[in-house]
């Protein structure tokens, strides 16, 4: 037995972080250091001899590596958390994690990554800042096209409405109706970029700058909006609004009865339809620059940013009306193995159809997430921890029944973990984040593919 003890001895003093434990309780080595491995070692027969403890001692270098094989971008700042225990510690901001992921199989180590707030701030100046010069560029342009239609129109001679005067001597009544026309629509642009709020200034635009009697806008043979008395103006000149990526509509302009527009006031319903458009263009790219920022782009479902702010909204309606809420955090078993075993373009298969298959699971006013890497999460207003439990199941076991074709034809199936909180039973945002990512822990270390609820819900 002396010998024995000799022999583990000099074995550990050889090997950095190894460490023999004896079945009488009796160290042999350095104590493990932060991560730490057990191997129980028994004899032919099943008795046990006592455990091998392997650790590795967490530095820049270890962290620097597990950085370039995690993919986590640049700036975050890594952490190695046990269960709700942190290894290492947590940079300033932490409510700012990106990415969550199991760290070894066969380990309850999990490796987190926190993007700075400032990283974040700086991303989203930037979006404004580019919508912000879309709009200058948006609104130089119609005040060009006012300045060239005034020219133009001032020099030809203006027909005004019978009892109708000049606003004033040194304006003619159509240049007074660009300006005002034009000043409308700015006035909109400036204030709103949703097409439907900017609509029904375009129609009263257009009903003012020509002197009609109403205008409407058609879609799809359906009336949208509409300006004025149309019903009782003569035949309507038709305009298109609109670009050739996306079609609006139609802007129906009804006239006085009797009296059909003039060659003027035509020309500026054409001008006005062409900045009207413009207008809308700017609205549309300002909705898709702000979607962009809260999708993700492989799975179309929403960010974490998208989360983060949606999930402070509902609490606090949850709160103010005595609602429920429950917050369900999903995460893909033993997914880096797919990525191993068929490489990672079937593994963002793997992910888009699991993200299909949250949508068509979902209500409308449900919020469907991609949390970072291969973790999920569903944000189900007015509904209770049961309610959140049978959504998670429901999914469960429609990922279970989901066949993946690998490169070779053959096809795999894929598991996934589910933690559920609710409120009021976790009394604010944190807490419901905290208590799902628990019980998610939970449902990985109990043997995965599995539901888990919170604990005290």
């Amino acid at each position: 037995m002396s010998r024995d003890r000799r022999e583990l001895a000099k074995l550990a003093a050889d090997r950095a972080g190894v460490a023999f434990v004896l079945s009488n309780g009796i160290v042999i080595g350095a104590a493990p250091a932060q991560l730490r491995r057990t191997v129980e070692v028994t004899d032919r027969s099943g008795r046990p001899l006592g455990r091998v403890l392997v650790s590795i001692s967490v530095d820049e270098t270890l962290l620097a590596r597990i950085r370039v094989a995690s993919g986590a971008p640049p700036g975050d700042e890594l952490v190695i958390r046990r269960g709700a225990r942190l290894i290492t510690p947590a940079p300033a901001g932490s409510e700012n994690r990106s990415m969550s992921t199991q760290l070894a199989r066969g380990t309850d180590l999990r490796l987190v990554a926190y993007t700075r707030g400032e990283a974040i701030s700086q991303t989203v100046s930037e979006t404004r800042r580019r919508v912000f010069i879309a709009t200058l560029l948006t609104l130089a342009v119609l005040g060009l096209a006012w300045l060239t239609a005034v020219r133009f129109l001032s020099e030809r001679p203006a027909i005004a409405p019978v009892g109708r005067r000049k606003a004033d001597e040194g304006e003619t009544t159509t240049s007074r109706r660009v300006r005002e026309a034009v000043a409308l629509v700015g006035e909109a642009l400036a204030a709103t970029h949703d097409p439907d709020a900017l609509l029904p200034v375009i129609l009263e635009s257009a009903v003012g700058a020509t002197g009609a009697v109403g205008a409407r806008l058609v879609s799809d043979g359906a009336e949208r909006f509409r300006a004025g008395r149309p019903e009782r103006g003569g035949p309507p000149l038709t305009l298109s609004l609109g670009t050739k990526d996306e079609h609006v509509g139609s802007l129906l302009i009804y006239p006085e009865p009797g009296r059909p527009f003039s060659e003027d006031e035509g020309r500026l319903a054409h001008w006005l339809a062409a900045q009207a458009s413009i207008a809308l263009e700017n609205a549309r790219l300002h909705r898709a620059v702000e979607q962009q920022a809260i999708t993700d782009h492989l799975t179309g479902l929403a960010n974490r940013r998208r989360f983060a702010e949606t999930l402070s909204l509902e609490v606090s309606r949850a709160e103010r009306f005595s609602g429920t809420l429950a917050l369900v955090f999903a995460d893909l078993d033993d997914f880096k193995t797919v990525n191993d075993l068929y490489g990672h373009q079937v593994g963002d298969d793997v992910l888009r159809r699991f993200a299909e298959l949250m949508r068509e699971s979902v209500r409308e006013f449900d919020l469907a997430v991609r949390h970072g890497g291969e973790e999920f999460a569903l944000l189900l207003p007015e509904t209770d921890l049961e309610g959140g439990v049978r959504l998670a199941e429901r999914l469960a076991e429609a990922l279970r029944g989901t066949r993946f074709p690998d490169w070779s034809g053959k096809t795999f199936s894929v598991t996934s973990s589910f933690g559920v909180s609710a409120f009021p039973g976790s009394g604010s945002a944190d807490q419901l984040i905290l208590a799902a990512d628990r019980a998610l822990y939970r449902a990985k270390k109990e043997g995965k593919n599995r539901v888990v609820v919170a604990q005290g819900e």
